[in-house]
């Protein structure tokens, strides 16, 4: 990205007072179909969060909410003082008149327009001064690191390129509120990690509340402040990406990010904060999380990186037999059948033998109730 300066491109001599989104008890139906169940978020100025879930959990129904292309059923909706959405009062504002910056998943570029005509579009549509419409856009292009290709149209770009033409045109007008679909999806997987970066760093920059809807758990984590995860219409969970991976409140929070090892283990005794559990015939210990009784099963969560080959005397340990070794590049996938449990562990270098002893710290395992 070129260029310097804020990104905020309100009108010189204005300083207007950014707003926080409110989301209160949020309920959508769509025919029999009840999407959206008692949703709350908050979204202060200056944050980025991202809407995360499984397919059909509501994420990108409670993103149309808030723009308006969604008519819910009942709760509330409001920027700062501005109400979007009151289903006790009947009130329902269009999306033509939330003034949002809508960014799309195919980028809804006019093809027939050129990068200039398509970020200035909105800005002439209000009325702005055609002076100040070039200022605003010149700018914008330059900050977005599209200086010299206002004169293109946008089969001519690339897919980073017409991504930032589309983000550009969002910002241009000065909206309250981001609001991005699914925003770098359609970006090749070594574009898309670099387009992360610039993205959450101009998100940044407007000092305005954005949300945005994703199904790539890397993206979350890597551009938001705060990740909603949604599960059946419900949030399961709100927090900081770290909060979420190493501090998940359930069983769908810890089993959804990051592709853990979860497997059943007998709970045998409380000690504190950790549970004593058996699997497979081996003792070990883990962090209890939620209500666990002796003699019940828990769902044992066990992350790959968290699994090591066990040194000389450790305890919390487990042996199995090794079943797959894959190489990834960066490391060895390796897999190791413990009883009935089969388990993924990274590792730098193949491990070596048929039979191999894991070891964890109890600290960094998560034990939950079971069925």
């Amino acid at each position: 990205m070129t260029g310097k300066g804020s990104l905020n491109p309100h009108s010189p001599g204005t300083s207007p007072k950014e707003a926080s989104l409110a989301v209160e008890a949020l309920e959508v139906r769509l025919g029999e179909n009840l999407v959206l169940q008692g949703v709350d978020l908050t979204v202060p100025p200056g944050e980025v969060v991202a809407l995360l879930g499984p397919s059909g959990s509501g994420k990108t129904t409670l993103l149309r909410a808030v723009a308006g292309l969604v008519r819910p059923t009942g709760g509330r909706i409001a920027l700062g003082e501005e109400v979007f959405f009151d289903g006790a009062k009947g009130v329902f504002l269009p999306p033509e008149r939330r003034n949002l910056g809508l960014v799309f998943q195919s980028y809804a570029l006019w093809p027939h327009r050129t990068v200039y005509e398509n970020v200035a579009y909105g800005l002439r549509l209000r009325r702005v001064p055609e002076k100040e419409v070039r200022e605003r856009v010149l700018s914008l292009l330059d900050r977005l690191g599209l200086a010299g290709l206002e004169g293109r149209y946008p089969g001519a770009l690339s897919g980073g390129q017409q991504q930032r033409v589309s983000l550009a045109r969002a910002l241009a007008y000065d909206p309250k509120l981001l609001l991005l679909d699914e925003p770098l999806s359609n970006l090749d997987a070594k574009l898309r990690d670099q387009a992360r970066v610039w993205l959450r760093e101009t998100l940044k920059a407007t000092g305005k509340a954005a949300l945005f809807v994703t199904h790539d758990q890397a993206e979350a984590m890597a551009m938001a402040d705060r990740i909603a995860l949604l599960n059946e219409g419900r949030i399961e969970q709100v927090g900081t990406p770290e909060e979420l991976y190493r501090n998940p409140k359930t069983l769908f929070v810890a089993d959804f990010l990051g592709n853990p090892n979860v497997v059943e283990a007998l709970v045998v005794a409380l000690e504190e904060g950790l549970v004593r559990l058996e699997l497979a015939g081996f003792s070990v210990r883990a962090r209890a999380m939620g209500s666990l009784a002796p003699g019940r099963l828990a769902k044992l969560v066990l992350r790959p990186e968290v699994l090591r080959v066990a040194g000389v005397g450790e305890v919390n340990a487990l042996e199995g037999e090794r079943v797959h070794s894959l190489y990834l590049g960066a490391h060895y996938e390796e897999w190791v059948r413990v009883g009935e449990a089969l388990l993924r562990l990274v590792s730098p270098t193949p491990l070596s033998g048929s039979r191999v002893r894991l070891a964890f710290d109890p600290e960094s395992a998560l034990a939950y109730p079971g069925p």
